[in-house]
Order: C-alpha cells, then structure tokens, then sequence
C-alpha cells in the first residue's frame, strides 16, 4: 500500500535522530517541509525517471503569439498536474512530426527571421529563451503535443510510488544534515542515500530496456 507522510515522517526521523515531535525546530510540518523540498525541488533535478515523462498538450493557432511563451512552472500537462522542468522532443502538431531545434544558429540558418512566411501547419520549432518559434507560421488552429518532464508532486497524503520513498527520505536527512552542519553524519548516511537512488534509476533502466532501438528522421 502506498506510504504516507507520516511513515515517511517517520523513517527522516530515525535517520535523521530528530525523534521529538514537540521541539519547534522539527516538528512534523518542518520534516515533512524537508521531504517536499527534494521531492520537488531536487530529486526532478537529481532522477530522471521514466514515470515522470509526460505530454503537454495546448492549441496554436493563427492567433497565438508566435514565438510562444513558456512558463515552465505553470505548464498544465496531460495528467493535470502541473509544472515541469524540461520540455523536448518528440513534438508533434496535429499527429505530424515538427523537426526540433534548440540551436538558433541551425534553426535560423534554414528558416532566417528576415524572411516572410507562408502560413500553413508548422514543420520545424526552435525552443529558445523560454519561448517556441514554429515554422511555418499556422495558418489555423493546431494541436501541439511535446514531450515534458513533469515537477514531482508534493508528499501531502500518500507517496503513490513506494519504490521512491526511502530515496525521498534519505534525500531529505542529507539536507538536514547539511543545514546543521553535521558533516560526518551527512557522509555516513550519503552511500545510503546513493543505493535507493540507484534502486530508483535499475527500475527506469529496465524499462527503457523494454524498447527497441528504432532510428530518428
């Protein structure tokens, strides 16, 4: 069954030796602060997982500003959460594939800003600066779906995913350890902390390993 916060609570303070509930330093609002924050803020940075990657889906059309801003953030992705940390090919418009560049130097080398364009279904994008540039421009409304990575939701009720648990907790005992100063604790706890992680990426491995190899075009 799914682990709550408070068993994760829970593991942060046997590791972390902060067993007292009532001392205002680390109640169980403050640890499971810690929790949120590598959830959130670090372990989307630290773990590429292959349950993260998501679609964000919007509508791009003859109306829309075009480059288009990106607000990673505040993405609403295809699941309903929000936030992501990275967007990246494949990106497709209306079901076709749209050539992706993160160069401006290629992409406008073949598409120059100089030049005006016949509106019609965008073939190539460039992600730049927080903002897509398409071309062609579209010439009518347009479903976009590119590939995000989302931001990991935050610990309130349950972890759905119990494989992510202990590397969540021993995560946010490093940080404690960190903002306190205890060095030798943070070392002692770090190759632990290293096991779960890499418990976490043999599990994303595997499924990667489940596809075949297919080229690019």
């Amino acid at each position: 069954m799914p682990k709550s916060a408070q068993d994760l609570i829970l593991i942060l303070r046997n590791v972390t030796g902060r067993v007292d509930a009532s001392d205002p330093q680390f109640t169980d609002q403050i640890m499971l602060q810690y929790i949120n924050d590598f959830t959130q803020l670090q372990s989307t940075q630290d773990i590429r997982i292959f349950q993260n990657k998501v679609w964000w889906e919007f509508s791009f059309g003859p109306n829309d500003p075009n480059p288009y801003p990106v607000d990673l953030q505040n993405l609403v992705l295809e699941n309903g959460n929000v936030g992501a940390s990275t967007i990246e090919p494949p990106c497709y418009c209306d079901g076709f594939y749209v050539f992706w560049y993160q160069s401006p130097t290629e992409f406008y080398g073949i598409w120059p800003e100089t030049q005006t364009y016949q509106p019609s279904r965008p073939t190539y994008v460039l992600y730049y600066n927080n903002e897509l540039t398409f071309r062609n421009p579209p010439n009518t409304d347009y479903l976009i779906k590119i590939a995000a990575y989302q931001v990991q939701i935050e610990v309130n009720e349950a972890l759905n995913q119990d494989y992510l648990y202990r590397y969540v907790t021993y995560g946010a005992a490093l940080d404690i350890f960190s903002d306190f100063g205890e060095i030798d604790r943070w070392n002692e706890t770090y190759p632990i902390f290293d096991r779960y992680r890499s418990l976490v990426y043999a599990r994303t491995n595997q499924q990667y390993q489940n596809q075949r190899p297919s080229p690019e075009f």
